[in-house]
């Protein structure tokens, strides 16, 4: 049985670089804070995200570890691309469980499941790289958020299901189990990074440390 981790643990895990990285508060606002702001814009500024849509999935210890190894990579690919790092977490998670040595039945590789076609197209020589999957990846989610005006939900279903099908169904959706569950799954990954990521712990009172210390 793996144990599950809470978002105080996982925030732990991750590296505190990641939330404070000032190059990605500069250039794009967190988030969260399109939660809170999906009017007009532009879209490397403010991807629209589904709020009501993202139930917070749990990530495992397992997961947490395995992720936090690439979080410099992760960090450097949302800063580069004014990708949010919650975003490319959420597809890593969802594709391989962060494990850079996943195939799909369909040739998909490494973190984030680059077919070759997409690899060859990104510039990607080695999937099994990390920071080639990475860098390739989240190129490619900052192509479809511009594609799509900044629709997450629209990029997502690209990213799983190509563009040319989400063109095809009147840019929704496509009606693919595996794409209909992929989004919401993606989101809902990104949701717990939001929350693992932004909310600070509250501080331990003085008085819970004062019983700690009397009953060891």
């Amino acid at each position: 049985m793996d144990k599950r981790v809470g978002i105080t643990k996982l925030g732990a895990l991750f590296p505190k670089a990641v939330e404070k990285h000032k190059e990605v508060q500069k250039r794009d606002r967190s988030f969260s804070e399109t939660l809170k702001s999906q009017g007009k814009g532009d879209a490397k500024a403010l991807p629209r995200f589904p709020a009501e849509k993202a139930r917070a999935k749990t990530i495992t210890t397992a997961q947490a570890q395995r992720l936090a190894r690439y979080a410099p990579l992760i960090k450097e690919s949302a800063a580069k691309h004014q990708v949010p790092v919650e975003l490319i977490c959420g597809v890593i998670l969802q594709e391989s469980n962060a494990n850079p040595r996943t195939v799909s039945h369909a040739g998909a590789k490494g973190l984030m499941q680059l077919i070759p076609d997409t690899a060859r197209r990104f510039g990607v020589r080695n999937s099994f790289d990390p920071a080639q999957n990475i860098e390739g990846g989240t190129r490619y989610l900052r192509f479809l958020l511009d594609r799509y005006d900044g629709n997450v939900e629209l990029t997502l279903a690209a990213y799983n299901a190509g563009e040319k099908n989400v063109e095809k169904h009147g840019l929704r959706i496509p009606p693919f189990r595996e794409t209909q569950n992929y989004v919401p799954n993606v989101l809902g990954y990104a949701r717990t990074m939001i929350e693992m990521l932004r909310v600070q712990p509250p501080a331990t009172p003085p008085s819970t440390l004062a019983m700690r210390g009397k009953m060891a």
